[in-house]
């Protein structure tokens, strides 16, 4: 999703494979760990890439071809709590997914007029099954914590509202949401699927 040909080739793909395409989620991502002044420029760039960049690229084809069958759409960003909470030695991570929505508001406003619907699911912690959660990642998220891989699930649960974990199906069905004509009256909004964080409450 970072090169630009092949973004435009996939489109390209699916359009001719299944007459055009109706709905579109982006649901591409990293993540990394790091304090500031040990995040390097590659990391950096990295994380701008994937979750800023590439949704850039992939969101502009996508609107390119929405509006020449000009039937309108549903285009759903799986986001992060971070976007709008602040998480330590996530810098990068935050700043490119703070950006990443953003980029949809700006996207919901320019769709409007075609029909064009923009939204994001905002996930956190969805540790199930996830490959975000494998590897370095879990061990820095681990170690900012002070806990390890076992007690890092019930962390989560434990800071949130409800006292509930959040797993895959749970950000389906937000998509889900978004994608159908349940919510055909809804653009530029953001559903929080946290557990209950009261620093990513919408303001």
């Amino acid at each position: 999703m970072t090169d630009e040909a092949a973004v435009a080739r996939a489109f390209a793909a699916a359009a001719v494979e299944y007459g055009g395409i109706d709905i579109l989620v982006s649901n591409a991502g990293i993540a990394s760990s790091a304090p500031v002044e040990d995040t390097t420029l590659d990391l950096w760039n990295r994380n701008v890439s994937i979750l800023a960049t590439g949704y850039f690229l992939v969101s502009r084809e996508g609107f390119r071809l929405l509006r020449a069958q000009g039937i309108g759409g549903s285009v759903v960003f799986i986001g992060s709590k971070n976007a709008l909470a602040a998480s330590p030695n996530a810098s990068a991570y935050c700043t490119a997914k703070a950006a990443e929505l953003h980029l949809a508001r700006c996207l919901a406003l320019e769709g409007a007029e075609a029909g064009i619907r923009v939204n994001v699911v905002n996930p956190d912690a969805v540790l199930r099954g996830s490959r975000i959660w494998q590897g370095e990642w879990l061990d820095q998220r681990a170690a900012t914590y002070g806990t390890d891989k076992a007690g890092l699930e019930e962390m989560y649960r434990q800071r949130s509202l409800l006292k509930r974990s959040v797993l895959p199906e749970d950000i389906a069905e937000a998509a889900y949401f978004f994608a159908a004509d349940l919510s055909a009256k809804s653009t530029g909004n953001i559903l929080n699927v946290d557990a209950g964080n009261v620093q990513a409450f919408t303001r």
